[in-house]
């Protein structure tokens, strides 16, 4: 018996001795190899393609160094919200506790009020206010408080300041309720007045209205 087998790409021709070449079976078998032969060569490719790929044709599962890096990945935005949340938390204690007031306390920033060496001077019609004045300066923490009259009235309230002293103005102004801060001129009435009160004055209150 002799066979040839040629390539799968190539048409497929099949002689066999035994099989007579004019009868119509002989005919069919020539036919039907050839395809079956095509076929083959079409499911043998497949196949080795499958297995070329390397993966089996499954799911591909992630690797162990993967899992680690998503791992590392959540901790690691867990950790910056935590501070994040820890930074505000702190931010707004610290907010909280800005004000400092007492009884010889003063607002952030300001001269302490029993450092202020203070003089009022009544500078309206109406008798007594200085020294009302006095009482609510002493209940807020100013210690050294001396009481007059100024040398003429005035419409508005104002704290008078020696040089150096603008900051305890604006404490005073903001105390009891000036509506400016200007420099004492020396040798004014207004510095006579209260030095004759408190020789070392350094703010003059003239109340006005």
């Amino acid at each position: 018996m002799h066979a040839e087998f040629p390539d799968c790409a190539g048409a497929a021709r099949y002689s066999d001795p035994t099989m007579g070449t004019g009868s119509s079976g002989g005919g069919a078998n020539q036919w039907a190899r050839p395809v079956l032969l095509a076929v083959a060569c079409i499911v043998i490719g497949f196949v080795v393609g499958w297995f070329a790929r390397g993966d089996g044709g499954g799911v591909v599962l992630p690797t162990v160094a993967d899992a680690v890096q998503t791992t590392a990945t959540v901790a690691q935005v867990d950790t910056l919200g935590t501070s994040t949340t820890f930074d505000t938390t702190g931010t707004t204690a610290t907010t909280g506790t800005t004000d400092t007031t007492g009884t010889t306390g003063t607002t952030a920033g300001s001269v302490a009020r029993d450092q202020i060496n203070l003089v009022i001077l009544n500078g309206t019609t109406t008798s007594g206010l200085a020294a009302k004045t006095q009482s609510q300066a002493e209940s807020i923490g100013y210690t050294t408080v001396g009481v007059g009259d100024a040398p003429e009235t005035q419409a508005t309230t104002v704290a008078y300041y020696r040089t150096g002293e603008d900051a305890a103005a604006k404490q005073v102004a903001a105390d009891l309720g000036a509506q400016t801060e200007e420099p004492l001129t020396a040798g004014s009435g207004v510095e006579s007045a209260a030095i004759a009160v408190q020789p070392d004055v350094d703010v003059v209150l003239v109340l006005g209205g």
